[in-house]
């Protein structure tokens, strides 16, 4: 009996120890999840049928509107929806729409307004439609420092030209919130440069882009163990992020500079001619983006003054952030997408160039690129556009 006893306490120790192994899983497994959800790792297509949902409820309601929102609101369709992780906008999904695919953003909520003294409450109007035109075109000379019509002011304050003026109060709301979006306003005025992804038109403060093939942020995970034959098609994805890069420094308004760069936030065109970029949150003109980093603020130290990849100084004597962006799109690139993430010199990462196939003098330039000043610490220097063409050279000669 005391055997029997023993083995019966044998048994119950180790089903408690499972129970508690099991637990313990269950809670590392939770947390995870959560933590995933949380940074946006994970996503479910629950979410963007929630946000329709509410985005056409308060069509239905009369409190929002855009071209899009007849079509998207149709209680009998149900759209074929598909989350998207790995953004820093609150809702990201894309649509197949019209046998056409593409993306559905959220405007984000600008915690610093550019557009004061926009009077509007519950439907009611207090001003004309030229003084909201005027807010309109002073949001944009801040925001991009760019001069734009009455004609082209009057474009963005109608989202849906069913309703005129005055009959408008379903739309105005809406308008403020897109307008203070970075990246809705940037698809709009650079339409014509082709340099962002279309924008395909709004519904409420949702606001769509045409779908583009994101470039993968996991090169890393393959350059090891990849064919010449992928070698050489990221040797031509590199070539043609080259050519964007140039193509924001010319025949623009001003250059722009992308200040949070990732590997997927560049994108390719279905037929692999051109790469846009993705995500405009971050992308602002040189002058905009030198009073951001030169804004006056305290700082101990020179990153104190960074804005994300765009990199500062700090006045180690007034202690003072008073200095424009140093550096550019071509070093951001090269250190960041191209060569790797670098630690103590060394590259630990290595980017979307670097593998057994990379010649070295690939690599020499590279790291030229990527720290023209050849820095101790954050290079803090511009590429020149000399290693640019050099680098654009030796990349399509390697091609052939």
């Amino acid at each position: 009996m005391k055997q029997l006893d023993y083995i019966h306490l044998r048994a119950s120790v180790h089903l408690i120890k499972i129970l508690k192994r099991k637990s313990t899983l269950v809670l590392i497994g939770g947390f995870f999840l959560i933590v995933f959800f949380r940074r946006k790792l994970v996503c479910t297509n629950v979410e963007p049928l929630l946000h329709i949902n509410s985005v056409c409820t308060s069509f239905w309601n009369g409190v929002a509107a855009g071209n899009l929102c007849n079509e998207l609101c149709q209680p009998e369709i149900v759209p074929s929806l598909a989350c998207h992780n790995y953004y820093e906008k609150s809702t990201v999904f894309s649509v197949q729409w019209n046998h056409t695919n593409i993306v559905f953003k959220s405007a984000k909520k600008s915690s610093q307004t550019e557009i004061q003294n926009w009077p509007y409450t519950g439907g009611n109007f207090y001003q004309s439609e030229n003084y909201y035109t005027n807010l309109i075109k002073t949001a944009v000379k801040l925001k991009f420092n760019i001069s734009i019509t009455n004609v082209e002011a009057i474009k963005l304050l109608y989202l849906y030209f069913g309703f005129k003026w005055p009959h408008k109060s379903r739309e105005i709301e809406n308008v403020r919130t897109l307008i203070e979006d970075n990246e809705y306003l940037a698809l709009i005025l650079y339409q014509r440069f082709d340099v962002f992804p279309k924008l395909v038109g709004t519904c409420g403060t949702l606001y769509a882009v045409q779908k583009l093939n994101t470039v993968s942020g996991f090169w890393h995970l393959m350059t090891l163990y990849d064919s010449h034959v992928e070698w050489i098609k990221r040797i031509k994805i590199a070539i043609k992020i080259i050519e964007f890069l140039a193509r924001l420094e010319s025949g623009l308004p001003e250059a722009l500079l992308i200040c949070n760069v990732k590997m997927n936030h560049f994108g390719m065109t279905d037929d692999f001619k051109k790469v846009m970029y993705l995500d405009l949150d971050s992308v602002h003109p040189v002058s905009i983006a030198g009073q951001i980093t030169g804004d006056g603020s305290e700082c101990k130290s020179h990153s104190d003054c960074d804005f994300m990849n765009c990199r500062s100084f700090c006045n180690l004597i007034t202690l003072k952030c008073q200095h424009g962006v140093v550096n550019n799109n071509l070093q951001i690139v090269c250190e960041r997408i191209f060569l790797g993430w670098v630690m103590s010199g060394k590259v630990m990462v290595p980017g979307l160039l670097m593998g057994p196939h990379t010649p070295h003098v690939l690599i020499e330039l590279l790291e030229e690129c990527a720290n023209p000043a050849g820095e101790i610490g954050t290079p803090r220097a511009p590429a020149t556009k000399e290693v640019g063409k050099r680098l654009h050279d030796l990349l399509v000669h390697i091609t052939y």
